[in-house]
């Protein structure tokens, strides 16, 4: 159960907050010291958004925060102390943020995410292989991961990729194709029936293509790597992962304006795998996705009462 605490009750919460007077005098004994909290001031402290109610949350990052030096996460590299996660809030304020030297749990656990995340980052990239200095502030943390993740990891991680999934060399590959393009299933069967009895893919095109379904008469639709026909055709597209150079595909359709019915029936032939032009680059960037497979093993701990790490969604979940 959630505890909390009611602001036109004050008295009643004195014995749960005296946890927190560990700076001041026995709780419910006269104060000693003008640095000591008031419990008004400490309820201040714990009910930031002037509600009248403290969730126990706000309770124990409280508490937390009365210790600058207190490590509230360890991770492969060292630690983090609540001092230096509120210096990076009162370097770099979020929205919301009322007193940077007392954040609701929620401010306070994530800007401890973003931490965590860029160090794991760099970590990683550390590991692979690539110098990164750590004893520096974040900025200059976060623009040796960036100039990595732009420059040689991004090579690394491609070539890891490709190591990881096979299919990655036939999807950067060019494809050159011939496409039947026809404005009936009927007609896509006879085309099928041509092709089975190896009449040359060009002339059944030629002869069969649903006018403007193609630039070229013959059917040759150039050549391409499998996420260029992909975006081209979209799921139809699909038969083209599994096929090879002189192979035939089954029969698909799609919806096109070009055709009459509102469809085509599309049936595409492969000439040839353009294996010497295959161009991993084509695929996009991969380092962030390899970075992030990366991060997910490496071991971090935060303290209970801030939180828990969850290594899936790599952040941390403030304590309820």
């Amino acid at each position: 159960m959630v505890h909390f605490f009611s602001k036109p009750h004050r008295p009643l919460a004195i014995a749960s907050l005296c946890l927190l007077a560990m700076t001041v005098a026995a709780c419910g004994s006269p104060s000693n010291s003008e640095d000591e909290l008031s419990r008004d001031e400490i309820f201040d402290r714990i009910d930031q958004d002037d509600d009248g109610v403290a969730l126990r949350s706000d309770y124990q990052t409280a508490i937390a925060l009365t210790d600058p030096a207190k490590v509230v996460a360890s991770h492969p590299q060292g630690d983090i102390t609540v001092e230096e996660v509120l210096a990076s809030l009162a370097d770099s304020p979020p929205s919301g943020l009322i007193d940077p030297a007392n954040p609701r749990n929620e401010l306070f656990t994530a800007r401890l995410t973003s931490m965590l995340r860029l160090r794991l980052a760099a970590v990683a990239i550390h590991d692979a292989g690539f110098a990164v200095e750590f004893e520096v502030d974040d900025e200059r943390l976060n623009s040796q991961v960036q100039a990595h993740l732009a420059g040689g990891f991004e090579d690394w991680a491609r070539e890891k990729a490709f190591q990881a999934d096979p299919r990655l060399e036939k999807f950067s590959t060019p494809h050159c194709i011939t496409l039947i393009a026809v404005a009936t299933e009927a007609e896509a069967k006879v085309a099928q029936e041509r092709l089975t009895a190896e009449e040359p893919p060009p002339i059944v095109a030629g002869e069969m293509n649903a006018p403007g379904t193609t630039n070229s008469p013959d059917g040759d639709v150039g050549c391409a790597n499998l996420l260029t026909w992909a975006s081209t055709f979209g799921e139809t597209a699909a038969p083209l992962g599994e096929m090879s150079s002189g192979d035939i595909s089954e029969i698909v359709t799609m919806p096109s304006e070009y055709s009459p019915t509102g469809r085509l029936w599309l049936i595409f032939v492969v000439r040839e795998l353009l294996d010497d032009e295959k161009d991993p680059a084509a695929l996009g960037p991969f380092a962030q996705q390899v970075l992030g497979d990366l991060v997910t093993e490496y071991q971090v701990t935060v303290d209970p009462s801030i939180g828990t790490w969850d290594s899936t969604a790599l952040s941390v979940a403030p304590v309820r």
